[in-house]
């Protein structure tokens, strides 16, 4: 297991993306349209679940627009692109179809039955074939209650729910993580999306990055997500 995390450390070692932070509270449109965009995060995730040989994929809030593939040729070379070289849906990150493209049992939760759709509308409609089975899909359920209620070991927690500014969005991120917290399997990752803002009110990360840093997390790779691995 140390080998893998040197390994590990390596691989994020090379991981050389600038990220831009900002005021969440004055982010125009034009703003969100050249934050950086969640590709290469996940893309360098998949390559240390890779590593660490992950099985088991929960992520707490589902993808809200179905990918093309446009989004799939970013995303396979977004070290190299620039946001403004993306499809607008690529804010997003696609995260679902990413992880479950990977073959990792994956279970997407969301509160809003509509990410059932664009699910369906991206598999079904843009890509032409069926939902994989290897994706399972908990929509509408609220996330905390599915991790409470989760039985398997989970090798990696993607956590992107309750936007910031919404009530209580930093506590439900924590207690998304507390809930999750006797699951885990002994090597995991942990990441949070939407990290890249600096003001008092800050990321979805607010109160877990302390936490995790607290309680022998390193974070392997920051910016736009936040990515952590237990040592």
């Amino acid at each position: 297991m140390e080998e893998i995390k040197k390994q590990i450390l390596k691989l994020c070692h090379d991981f050389k993306v600038d990220c831009l932070y900002w005021d969440h509270s004055r982010l125009t449109h034009e703003e969100n349209s050249i934050r950086n965009y969640p590709a290469p995060w996940i893309y360098k995730t998949n390559e240390i679940l890779k590593l660490i040989g992950a099985k088991v994929v929960v992520e707490i809030g589902s993808t809200r627009f179905p990918l093309t593939q446009k989004c799939i040729d970013y995303y396979n070379d977004s070290y190299r692109l620039k946001p403004c070289d993306a499809p607008p849906c690529c804010q997003d990150g696609h995260s679902t179809y990413f992880w479950a493209n990977e073959g990792y049992e994956t279970y997407t939760v969301d509160i809003d039955e509509r990410c059932v759709k664009n699910i369906h509308d991206q598999y079904e409609g843009h890509l032409r074939v069926p939902v994989p089975e290897n994706l399972k899909i908990h929509i509408p359920q609220d996330g905390i209650q599915f991790l409470k209620d989760f039985k398997k070991p989970i090798d990696f927690l993607y956590l992107d729910g309750w936007n910031v500014g919404e009530h209580r969005f930093a506590e439900y991120h924590l207690e998304a993580f507390m809930a999750a917290q006797d699951k885990l399997a002994p090597l995991h990752l942990i990441s949070v999306d939407d990290c890249d803002f600096k003001t008092s009110e800050g990321g979805k990360d607010k109160l877990l990055t302390p936490y995790l840093l607290e309680n022998n997390y390193v974070k392997v790779l920051w910016g736009r997500q936040n990515v952590f691995l237990k040592i």
